[in-house]
């Protein structure tokens, strides 16, 4: 049995990248029509940085993964005060 990657297992747990999946859009996809880099798709992915988006981004990121806002895990909101 192979172990995974460092940030292999990580990036499957991903919600961010669950997302992505379950509405059948590659990260290049995905990262056109919320406005940012590739490789910001696959730091978010990895772990390795938290999303964090516009509310433009935000908005654009629900209608690519046909979620509304209040159905998206916690970790996509900001902290509340």
């Amino acid at each position: 049995m192979t172990r995974p990657k460092q940030g292999q297992l990580e990036s499957t747990k991903s919600p961010f990248r669950q997302l992505r999946l379950a509405a059948r859009l590659s990260q290049e996809k995905l990262a056109s029509q919320i406005g940012v880099a590739v490789s910001t798709i696959r730091r978010w992915e990895k772990g390795q940085a938290e999303p964090t988006m516009t509310v433009a981004q935000m908005k654009a990121f629900c209608q690519a993964v046909n979620k509304n806002l209040d159905e998206l895990p916690n970790s996509f909101l900001p902290p509340s005060d």
